[in-house]
């Protein structure tokens, strides 16, 4: 007979009150001001917000923050991720929108307004399972029609042409990882064509879309991008090799040659600058900023 595991029990609720002893007594964050702690622990869960001291932790005893730190300086950490996230965003939604017109433009012109459906249009793959990848990507497709059917071009589209889309109506239903999937079904020559406007290999352009989709992912639900690994990297160029790595920085350097001129890009730059002195409790060293970042971004 088998022994059933015994796990440990749920923690207790806590009070504001309680939270911020407990912040205090058990692993040694300094409250100076009560009210204030309060004010913060109701605006930032207790369960985010501590995320944000993973790095201020004591070696010794990781249960126990460093000394001087202060829940006002998970805070300011806090807060300086969000307005990294409210910068980035814009600049992934222009490339993810500008990939969208690219990918519906050639594919369009190339098998006709309907060949996305067809599955010898592109290098299908098997899943795990043996099915067909387009076809699996197809239904996700059919889906979103159905999930989002109260939409005006949905309604239009169903009503006078009896639920056909043309890619480039169709690519507008797309979320972020089905079009990276879309990308990925595409034949070489195809994937040579789109990727040839950015400069880029299509082994290149598959990788930045992967980072840009989680990238994304962690803007739109309010994740932790500040001092976050990431698991999909872009693949740099040999010049910019040195500067690879598991954070933010590869990103944003694989991202100026796309979106360096548009002034989303510009606002990025200047605006990481602007938290970075708003926030000198933040360190970009822990999101992969060299020294020269600023150079290298405004190229």
């Amino acid at each position: 007979m088998t022994k059933k595991k015994v796990y440990a029990p749920v923690k207790p609720a806590r009070s504001y009150e309680e939270q911020a002893a407990r912040l205090m007594d058990a692993h040694g964050l300094s409250i100076d001001d009560p009210r204030q702690a309060r004010r913060i622990l109701s605006t930032v869960n207790y369960y985010r917000l501590t995320t944000y001291g993973k790095h201020l932790r004591r070696a010794d005893d990781p249960e126990r923050f460093l000394p001087g730190v202060s829940l006002d300086t998970l805070y300011a950490l806090y807060q300086f991720d969000m307005g990294l996230r409210h910068l980035l965003l814009p600049v992934l939604e222009f490339f993810e929108v500008q990939l969208r017109a690219k990918i519906a433009y050639h594919l369009a012109m190339t098998y006709g307004p309907l060949g996305y459906l067809e599955a010898e249009n592109f290098a299908d793959r098997p899943l795990a399972n043996g099915a067909s990848m387009h076809k699996a990507l197809v239904g996700k497709f059919k889906t979103e029609v159905k999930r989002q059917s109260a939409l005006p071009f949905v309604r239009h589209h169903n009503e006078k042409y009896g639920g056909l889309f043309p890619i480039w109506a169709a690519v507008e239903l797309f979320t972020f990882g089905m079009l990276s999937q879309l990308f990925d079904l595409m034949k070489e020559s195809d994937q040579w064509a789109v990727s040839r406007d950015y400069g880029i290999s299509p082994e290149a352009l598959s990788r930045l879309i992967a980072a840009a989709v989680d990238a994304r992912n962690i803007c739109a639900h309010y994740s932790r991008l500040y001092n976050q690994t990431l698991e999909d990297q872009p693949l740099l160029p040999p010049e910019y090799s040195q500067y690879a790595g598991d954070r933010l920085f590869p990103l944003l350097l694989a991202l100026r040659p796309v979106a360096g001129r548009e002034i989303v890009w510009r606002r990025l730059v200047r605006g990481i600058g602007e938290l970075a002195q708003d926030f000198p409790e933040a360190d970009l060293a822990l999101c992969g900023f060299p020294e020269e970042w600023e150079a290298l971004l405004f190229g």
